[in-house]
């Protein structure tokens, strides 16, 4: 049986989406574990943060490293063929992201912890809708809820923003992760 150029190519964009979709799976559950990561770190932070401010600084910086090295561990974990080049890519981009995030502390001056974790919040959500854009949606759809989450609490609950962070922003990022997973 001989097949129609027409049928032929069905086949083969049939199997372009497959191939897209399992791509697009695959990197959903490389991700559902670092989600789920600073969705812990958020917890503890944000959490400590409110409990104790005069530490923050500390916690964070420590925090911080726990979840970078964390971070590679897991993009390590099971991927022993990436490129060099795509390893430098993600740190350049890690460390693009981290100069902006001073830069813009440096220029703009918050006045509050607050706003300086509101100001990393809507980074980390931004980061995860343009990820969404070019790797899955539910990266996009995730980072959409934390800007929308940060923003109701920075707005509605500022006394308790910290500890909204820590449990609703930490709780959804956490909540991403086995909506990933279960992807």
């Amino acid at each position: 049986m001989t097949l129609s150029s027409e049928q032929a190519a069905q086949a083969l964009h049939d199997v372009e989406n497959v191939l897209n979709r399992s791509g697009e799976l695959y990197r959903y559950q490389r991700t559902a574990p670092m989600l789920m990561l600073w969705g812990v770190i958020w917890l503890i932070g944000f959490a400590l943060t409110d409990f104790y401010p005069r530490y923050a600084n500390s916690v964070w910086i420590v925090l911080d490293v726990v979840g970078t090295v964390g971070c590679f561990l897991l993009g390590r974990r099971g991927h022993d063929e990436a490129s060099r080049k795509d390893k430098w890519r993600w740190l350049i981009s890690i460390g693009s992201i981290f100069a902006f995030y001073f830069a813009t502390l440096v220029i703009l001056q918050p006045a509050t912890g607050q706003q300086s974790a509101a100001l990393i919040a809507l980074l980390v959500a931004l980061i995860y809708v343009l990820c969404g854009v070019w790797r899955g949606t539910r990266l996009a759809v995730i980072g959409a809820a934390l800007a929308a989450l940060t923003l109701v609490g920075y707005f509605m609950i500022p006394v308790h923003f910290f500890l909204w962070m820590a449990v609703i922003g930490g709780g959804a990022l956490m909540l991403a992760g086995v909506w990933l997973r279960k992807a």
